[in-house]
C-alpha cells in the first residue's frame, strides 16, 4: 500500500471516529500538512466516502450515511462547553433542571448555558417545559442516548489520541 492510500485510509478512519471534525483538527490529529489533508478529504468526498457540511464556523466532515440530525448533534459535541453542559444535565437525576442549576454545576456564564441549551433543544436532545413556579425547566429527552453519545465521543477522542501517541512512539 502506498503512502497516499495509507494517508487516505487514516483520514477516513479519523472522520469515522470523530464525525463532524473540521479540517484543521483533522490536520492536527493526522500530523500531516494541511494541503495533504485537504487533498485526501477532497478525494474522499468526490468518491462519496465523506460528506461535507458547513456550519456557522467550520466546514465539517462526516462518514457517508450520517443522518442530517446526527450531523448537527456531532457538530455540537465537538465543543467542550456543550459536552460539559450535556454531562451536567445528564447527571441531574431529577431531570427537571433550570439554567441557574446548570450555571451552578458547570461554572459557565448564563448566556453560554442558555445558548447551548437552545441548540440542544433544536436537535431534540433536550425538552423545555414550564415549572409550577413559572421558570423554564429542561430535561434530557433520552438520558441513555445522551450518555451513549458522551461515552462514544470521549472513547473516540481517547482512541485517536492514543493512536497518535503510538505513531509518534514508532517514529
Amino acid at each position: 500500500m502506498n503512502s497516499s492510500n495509507a494517508n487516505r485510509n487514516r483520514t477516513r478512519a479519523v472522520i469515522s471516529s470523530l464525525p463532524g471534525i473540521h479540517l484543521r483538527m483533522l490536520q492536527r490529529i493526522l500530523g500531516t500538512s494541511f494541503s495533504t489533508v485537504r487533498y485526501h478529504v477532497y478525494n474522499l468526498e468526490k468518491e462519496g466516502e465523506v460528506i461535507r457540511r458547513s456550519d456557522s464556523r467550520y466546514e465539517r466532515f462526516y462518514p457517508r450515511g450520517t443522518a442530517e440530525a446526527m450531523q448537527s448533534l456531532y457538530s455540537m459535541l465537538h465543543r467542550k462547553t456543550v459536552r460539559d453542559l450535556l454531562h451536567a444535565a445528564v447527571e441531574d437525576h431529577h431531570q427537571n433542571t433550570t439554567v441557574a442549576d446548570l450555571v451552578n454545576r458547570t461554572g459557565l456564564a448564563t448566556s453560554t448555558v442558555t445558548e447551548c441549551i437552545k441548540q440542544l433543544d433544536e436537535v431534540g436532545l433536550v425538552v423545555r417545559s414550564r415549572g409550577s413556579d413559572g421558570r423554564l425547566r429542561y430535561e434530557i429527552r433520552d438520558r441513555d442516548f445522551a450518555l451513549h453519545l458522551l461515552a462514544k465521543f470521549r472513547r473516540n477522542m481517547i482512541n485517536v489520541a492514543s493512536d497518535n501517541l503510538i505513531d509518534l512512539w514508532n517514529f
